[in-house]
């Protein structure tokens, strides 16, 4: 299907409560914009500003948010699906509340000191992103990739990581204390730190 190439031209069309399907935003200033509502289909935002922009109940589906700025945005109960999230830079001020994240990619995204309270993250990728200061009360990474995830000063309690994969995870560096995991996931742990498992 042809991708329909949008510019800022015709940035007045966007509106909240509608469909778009195939659609490229690539690039565009959509500050403050208001699309909650809105559903996005193999849409592609690469390089977008978003700050401050109302998102609340959106759907993405099969969308490239890689690099979007998302400063500010408000997410309330949105969901995003096979998304690409790599490189996101979501600061303080962004409202996740009740936003759902499912086989999501945020490879070397930038999470650091967002409250992530009570979020849950299912088959999602997070190779070496930076959640150092969240706070990841009641959270769950459900069958995630965690490999080299930056945890620095990050506040567990409740915070679900059973079945995900831990590699590079450094007991020692931070306190897990209040971490969720598996035995095997322990195992897999303690032979990380040289330790024989019996």
């Amino acid at each position: 299907m042809k991708r329909r190439i949008f510019t800022e031209a015709d940035l007045d069309e966007l509106t909240d409560d509608q469909g778009y399907a195939h659609c490229q935003f690539d690039g565009l200033a959509l500050k403050h914009k208001d699309l909650s509502q809105s559903k996005f289909t193999e849409c592609s935002f690469r390089g977008a500003d978003l700050t401050s922009a109302r998102l609340n109940g959106c759907e993405f589906e099969n969308c490239d948010l890689s690099n979007v700025k998302l400063a500010g945005a408000n997410l309330f109960s949105a969901r995003f699906t096979n998304c690409k999230l790599m490189g996101l830079n979501l600061t303080e001020g962004t409202n996740l509340t009740a936003t759902k994240f499912s086989k999501c990619n945020f490879d070397y995204a930038r999470l650091r000191g967002l409250s992530l309270e009570n979020m849950k993250f299912n088959d999602c990728s997070f190779i070496e992103a930076d959640l150092s200061l969240t706070n990841l009360k009641e959270a769950a990474f459900l069958k995630c990739n965690l490999e080299g995830v930056d945890w620095a000063e990050a506040e567990f309690f409740q915070t679900d990581l059973r079945g995900s994969t831990l590699l590079g995870l450094n007991v020692c560096k931070g306190n897990f204390k209040g971490a969720i995991i598996s035995a095997e996931q322990a195992a897999e742990l303690a032979r990380g730190l040289g330790l024989q498992v019996v």
